[in-house]
């Protein structure tokens, strides 16, 4: 894989008001800090005659060093609007905006917005760009910017020069991968014929031509993507497919994962093209719903995959596509599932649910069952009773596995999947369960110090509902107390030695992070949201209309 990285991330933001963190007077360091800082690098920067977006750039205290009491400087980019998606280039320092502000009301977005393309380090704008949210999007990798506008019959793709923001070639493929390492990108060219739907194309990022062919079915999307060295991208689409980017040789194990539903119409063929773009519920009319996602995640080892489809467990070899065996699933059951390995097994979670678009619903029935490894032999199947009631969250407690649905939980053994007991809750009293909750809550002891609350008594398991709240549970799944999920930390991003644990300050989402150490201990607090991420001891985070660069190097190791 290409040794320079790219990170792209997305937030809803409906804040009310922007953080700003004040200056003590009392603290000569920050201000003179502070002042030093503002004269070097505070700007502003217009769109110019025609847009006259005004961007503005400064310094601020971002937070303090605990170790040694300063003031943790940042540089904070302040745009026009809500930041919709960022794309951040750590390479050339180019960042990818795309604005997109809301209602009066701050409850919807806005259907149109600008792309803006900002250099970080010369601190200037290097061009923008109108967008229209429902019919466009923007898909980025290294140096490479490809902007799409769809309509009912497929899609139109223009490559994008990443500094200058001009056209470099147009094409009517649907892009839905691209590869920057060989820069090729892979899509799909409008329905034309009967045979040509699913016809997949490479295509020459350089130039936009067409490399090679291969037919990969689309009908039900494509649920995942994902190289497993340089030249070899998996695409999860009814099925399994590896393919040579290069040249688009592979194989392919087809499998059913997703279903049409002619009980149902699909919105289009109700309200119509125009009034679906308007409302942002456009589908292609087509007499019947498509239910899909009736498939599993991929799990890998060094020699095979892993995946479950509506009809089968399959094991197959990396290299060749060879089915190594395979193992029947009750078709009249089977839809979204999540396996995963322990040991000499395969545990398989069936949810009991599939998805027609983006909405959930039921579908199947929800069950768990063990395979082993080598032989893919069904070791057991233990189905929940109740066929409408979606398995919801599961943790794996020693011998035992423990299963979350809206109003009960349930407990079966890993050796034989033998019911074990249930444990009914009343919503009313309790609200309805929502997960259990893992290693990444935090609280704090006695001595100041973050725990994970899952180790504060391994004895005890940890449900949250949908009350804001946490119900503490014995073996026998009694509640013996409750803790209100104000109180609970949660740590979004680590590295080798050290943690980043957030908290919601507040109705208007203010954030505020500390960082600790492997023992617990707070080495620094920063105001930050969960959206951050790190690179080489920089620290980016997007809140509201900032995007804010936080140097830690003087922080962590």
């Amino acid at each position: 894989m290409s040794a320079k990285l790219m990170l792209y991330f997305e937030i809803c933001l409906f804040d009310k008001k922007p953080y700003i963190c004040p200056v003590s007077k009392n603290n000569e360091y920050s201000m003179k800090h502070l002042l030093l800082a503002l004269a070097l690098v505070c700007s502003t920067y217009s769109f110019g005659q025609k847009t006259n977006l005004p961007i503005s750039v400064s310094a601020k205290i971002a937070g303090k060093n605990l170790q040694n009491e300063q003031d943790i400087i940042g540089t904070e980019y302040a745009f026009p609007d809500i930041i919709y998606k960022t794309f951040l280039d750590t390479v050339s320092g180019l960042l990818t905006v795309q604005l997109r502000g809301t209602s009066k009301n701050e409850k919807w977005l806005n259907n149109t917005g600008h792309i803006l393309q900002y250099d970080l380090n010369e601190q200037k704008l290097m061009w923008s760009k109108k967008i229209a949210y429902l019919t466009s999007e923007l898909l980025q990798a290294e140096n490479v910017m490809i902007y799409m506008v769809h309509n009912k019959f497929g899609s139109k793709s223009s490559s994008l020069d990443i500094y200058t923001g001009k056209e470099l070639w147009k094409s009517n493929h649907t892009i839905y991968h691209i590869d920057p390492i060989n820069r090729i990108g892979v899509g799909y060219k409008p329905n034309i014929g009967f045979n040509s739907k699913n016809k997949l194309e490479g295509i020459d990022l350089d130039n936009g031509n067409a490399l090679w062919k291969m037919n990969l079915n689309r009908e039900y999307g494509w649920n995942d993507a994902f190289h497993i060295n340089d030249s070899t991208l998996i695409v999860v689409a009814s099925g399994l497919h590896s393919i040579n980017i290069l040249n688009g040789d592979g194989w392919d194990y087809e499998a059913i994962t997703g279903v049409k539903d002619y009980t149902g119409t699909v919105a289009a063929a109700a309200i119509g093209l125009a009034a679906g773009l308007l409302t942002g519920t456009f589908l292609i009319p087509t007499g019947y719903d498509l239910v899909s996602d009736l498939g599993s995640n991929v799990l890998m080892d060094d020699l095979d995959f892993y995946f479950s489809s509506k009809e089968k467990l399959v094991r197959i070899d990396k290299q060749t596509g060879e089915i190594i065996w395979e193992q029947p699933l009750p078709k009249d059951l089977t839809g979204k599932s999540t396996i995963f390995i322990e040991d000499d097994r395969i545990f398989m979670i069936n949810e009991g649910i599939a998805f027609v678009g983006n909405r959930q619903v039921s579908f199947g029935g929800p069950f768990i069952a063990a395979f082993d490894r080598e032989t893919g032999k069904q070791i057991f199947m233990a189905t929940t009773g109740v066929k409408k009631d979606p398995i919801l969250s599961y943790q794996l407690t020693g011998n035992e596995i423990l299963l979350a649905f809206k109003d009960r939980l349930t407990k079966y053994t890993k050796e034989t999947g033998q019911f074990i007991m249930e444990r009914n809750f009343h919503k009313n009293e309790f609200g309805e369960l929502k997960y259990f909750i893992g290693n990444q809550a935090f609280v704090v002891n006695e001595n100041d110090e973050f725990v994970s609350l899952s180790q504060t008594d391994t004895t005890k398991i940890f449900v949250l509902t949908n009350k804001d709240n946490v119900l503490v549970l014995n073996n026998q799944l009694d509640i013996t107390h409750t803790i209100a999920q104000k109180d609970l930390n949660i740590c979004y991003l680590k590295t080798e030695k050290s943690k980043f644990i957030t908290k919601d300050e507040g109705d208007n989402n203010e954030y505020k992070t500390w960082i600790i150490d492997n023992s617990g201990k707070k080495i620094a607090e920063i105001e930050t949201s969960p959206s951050s991420f790190l690179i080489d001891k920089i620290l980016y985070n997007q809140q509201k209309n900032k995007f804010i660069v936080i140097d830690l190097a003087e922080v962590i190791d």
